[in-house]
């Protein structure tokens, strides 16, 4: 039940990051307002400076009573941190669950992420590739299973698509860094369980995740991954973390230098898109990690 009628506060807010996603969005909508979750909830849409429409798709949509929906301009600065944020900020509800506009929440993703809130204080999900995704895609682009999701060398975090905290812990950290790029959850985990926050993983798939499948999107995404995760990790080497090895990141690219698309896919064994996935990776990490001292021989 969303739609609370007797006009008091929700008990949970969704906040939703959108950066032209119009086109997608829907389904999720449409998978919020299917939720098994017995309390009342609001969602937001945080528009991060779309320009397909999503303003009057927001505010015209069917389901606008049923999941107290609401648009939020969040133009300002560029990013899903920012949109994140301002998407909090905005928040009535004293807890905060986060999802994102491309992806398909189960029908019980709501109410598990939330009764976890009970004992903790920041909760994340597994997310699975299997309903969105085609075959060839998710052979092309690789994805842990959510037994390994959620782990690094380091400490657990939770995954930006699925999680869910107490208002008062995304606050008083002052919510996502807005300069962390593609690891802001890792950088978020890291730093609330450095507070004293306590953190737990669900490792069960609630969430269906979908992957990028053009080439430029999946070498652009792949290689701010490992930007983002180097940047991570210097903020935090002075805590103990670990350094990302030099001679392992080069054995790495020596390995995928041999097996570039110019060879027949068959000798290779390995989809172009794979190959652009983690070759912008590596080559991500060590722009980050020169640049943030996170990488060590």
């Amino acid at each position: 039940m969303s739609f609370n009628p007797s006009g008091g506060s929700p008990a949970v807010s969704v906040i939703i990051p959108v950066h032209n996603a119009k086109d997608l969005l829907d389904e999720q909508l449409s998978a919020l307002a299917h939720q098994d979750y017995d309390g009342s909830f609001e969602v937001i849409v945080s528009d991060n400076g779309s320009t397909d429409g999503v303003c009057e798709f927001v505010k015209n949509h069917e389901l606008r009573t049923r999941l107290n929906l609401k648009y939020l301009d969040s133009s300002g600065t560029a990013g899903a941190s920012f949109a994140r944020n301002r998407g909090a900020e905005a928040a009535d509800g004293p807890l905060l669950a986060f999802c994102d506009a491309d992806d398909v929440v189960h029908p019980t993703w709501l109410r598990r992420i939330t009764a976890e809130l009970e004992r903790y204080d920041l909760v994340g999900t597994g997310l699975s590739t299997e309903a969105l995704n085609s075959e060839s895609t998710r052979a092309a682009v690789p994805f842990a299973p959510p037994s390994n999701q959620g782990k690094s060398a380091f400490r657990p975090f939770v995954i930006g698509a699925s999680m869910a905290c107490h208002a008062s812990t995304y606050r008083d950290l002052g919510g996502m860094l807005e300069f962390v790029h593609a690891s802001e959850d890792m950088e978020f985990s890291w730093r609330a369980q450095q507070s004293g926050a306590r953190l737990h993983f669900i490792a069960e798939p609630l969430v269906e995740y979908r992957l990028r499948t053009g080439y430029r999107d999946n070498w652009a995404q792949a290689g701010a991954l490992g930007y983002g995760s180097a940047h991570v990790r210097g903020m935090y080497r002075a805590n103990g973390c670990p350094p990302f090895r030099v001679r392992t990141t080069i054995v790495a690219l020596l390995a995928l230098a041999l097996r570039n698309p110019l060879l027949p896919t068959t000798l290779t064994r390995m989809p172009t898109r794979l190959w652009l996935r983690l070759t912008a990776a590596h080559l991500g990490l060590i722009r980050g990690g020169r640049r943030y001292g996170s990488l060590a021989w």
